[in-house]
């Protein structure tokens, strides 16, 4: 049935927190919790950036695999071709779903033309990538996130430095303070699905698993929350709409919102607050999914 778990923490050696399994425990603590009231309490919950705080029909993800993250090979890298560039972009995005780490592994495996610093990507997608033009401020989501009374944690699997880029443009940076941005180099050698990834991020946030929401648009991400015992909720944009594409698609990974793994599925990040409202009790948020017609 795979690696299913309930994680705590403890500090190692060097003073971090760092996660335990507890496997006695997982299954009598949620039937408590259960038992105790409508739905599951809940401490704190992680999101998603690209195509999940902004819907993919922006166009923003398409700016920056497309032309931006090419744009950087050619120039930085020295791909003298952008065909090259975007075959070995996604070859490697397809394997580790991210840029950043796939071209640490394209380098260390040599086949990059010129040596790449994870730094340089960061730096590079924050000067040239247009966010005034494909992001805008969303202040209802603002409104709603100031709001609730969980901890709030943004997590991608871009660079840390375009996380923060992105959160300003949509005007959330009030919801998403620098010291709860986590981008990918904070979590390599590994990054999301990867369950070290998500359970790097649980210990930074100090939060139990199975009291954690993970917000995404992927379903491989989605899986392995569930497979943390996390709650799910699965962003898609084609609930009602035709759309097909973003980086979901190319990864073989499209939305699939009668999955077991997605607890609620949601098209717009903005029906957060419409489908779950018992996150915003006070002094006990609840994770009570809606009826199904939101599944």
């Amino acid at each position: 049935m795979g690696d299913q778990r309930i994680f705590g923490m403890f500090p190692d050696s060097d003073g971090k927190n760092q996660i335990i399994f507890d496997p006695s425990q997982a299954a009598s603590k949620m039937r408590q919790e259960k038992e105790a009231g409508t739905g599951v309490p809940v401490d704190g919950i992680i999101f998603d950036l690209d195509d999940t705080l902004y819907p993919q029909s922006s166009g923003f993800s398409d700016h920056r695999n497309r032309e931006v993250a090419i744009n950087f090979m050619c120039e930085k890298l020295g791909f003298e071709s952008r065909q090259a560039a975007i075959d070995l972009r996604n070859e490697y995005f397809r394997k580790y779903h991210s840029t950043l780490k796939g071209l640490t592994v394209a380098g260390q495996e040599g086949k990059l033309p010129k040596p790449f610093r994870e730094e340089d990507l960061g730096d590079y997608f924050t000067e040239n990538c247009n966010f005034e033009k494909f992001l805008k401020p969303n202040p209802h989501l603002a409104q709603q996130l100031k709001q609730l009374p969980l901890r709030k944690i943004l997590f991608t699997n871009g660079p840390r430095r375009y996380g923060i880029r992105c959160i300003q443009a949509l005007g959330l940076s009030e919801i998403f303070p620098e010291d709860h941005i986590v981008g990918v180099e904070n979590v390599m050698p590994y990054c999301k699905p990867d369950p070290e990834a998500f359970t790097a991020i649980l210990a930074r946030a100090q939060l139990f698993s199975h009291r954690a929401i993970m917000v995404e648009d992927s379903m491989k991400n989605i899986r392995t929350a569930h497979s943390l015992k996390m709650r799910t909720i699965l962003i898609d944009e084609s609930l009602y709409t035709n759309l097909a594409g973003g980086e979901a698609a190319l990864l073989d990974d499209v939305a699939r919102a009668d999955d077991p793994a997605v607890d609620v599925a949601l098209a717009s990040i903005n029906d957060l607050y419409t489908a779950l409202p018992e996150l915003w009790h006070t002094p006990n948020p609840r994770f009570v999914p809606p009826p199904p017609h939101h599944k």
